[in-house]
């Protein structure tokens, strides 16, 4: 028994942001009879993670292991776990989550049952690097987005598509540098991957400039 997700990946590598023919089905469903359901506080949802554990032969005081199968409080997929959530529905993980994550920079210290939830998936989430730029993804398509989230942005296309946003600008090797060249080039569509990784360049630009150049240079 394992932690570890299987997320399921675009011919490119990249992560599929669709939902699972599993998934699509439960969100159908729950668009038709939308219950809300009750939340169970942390306490209970772990002891109950901790059975389905021990149920699978798995280490029970793996803190990483009892996360991986405790189950939603809320939304279309309630009462699935959160490994099966990243398994069958990385895009509506990203969105709750880049959501939450941004209440909680805002100031939102509550701690309700969902809250709390919602703390526990974001830490469970955040194991997994392919997933952080999944959600950083989703707060800077959201305009929320901080530089390093930036950063972690997976390119989506072409040759470096598993490649983050800082990996590719920041490479040095000549075929990496004239990529950047021909993305610069592109008339981008709004909304695509193209548009979001030039806005990056655009951003990066200056900053890059002024650190190569020499000592005492004015470039203004």
């Amino acid at each position: 028994m394992d932690y570890s997700v299987q997320f399921r990946r675009e011919d490119s590598g990249v992560l599929t942001l669709k939902p699972s023919p599993e998934a699509a089905a439960l969100a159908t469903a729950y668009r038709k009879n939308p219950s809300p359901g009750r939340s169970w506080p942390a306490s209970r949802v772990k002891e109950e993670a901790i059975a389905r554990v021990a149920a699978g032969g798995g280490d029970t005081s793996s803190h990483h292991l009892v996360l991986s199968e405790s189950a939603l409080q809320f939304g279309q997929y309630r009462s699935k776990t959160f490994k099966w959530l990243l398994s069958n529905d990385v895009g509506y993980a990203a969105m709750v989550l880049a959501v939450h994550q941004r209440e909680r920079e805002g100031g939102d210290t509550t701690q309700s049952a969902v809250m709390g939830n919602k703390d526990a998936l974001l830490w469970y989430a955040s194991l997994f690097p392919d997933m952080v730029a999944a959600i950083s993804e989703r707060r800077v398509r959201e305009g929320t987005g901080t530089p390093a989230q930036e950063d972690q942005v997976v390119v989506g296309f072409g040759k470096y598509a598993t490649l983050s946003f800082k990996d590719i600008y920041e490479a040095t090797d000549r075929d990496r540098k004239g990529f950047i060249k021909w993305v610069r080039k592109q008339t981008a569509r709004p909304g695509t991957k193209m548009e979001t990784l030039q806005k990056y360049i655009q951003r990066r630009d200056p900053e890059m400039l002024s650190e190569s150049a020499p000592p005492g240079m004015n470039l203004t």
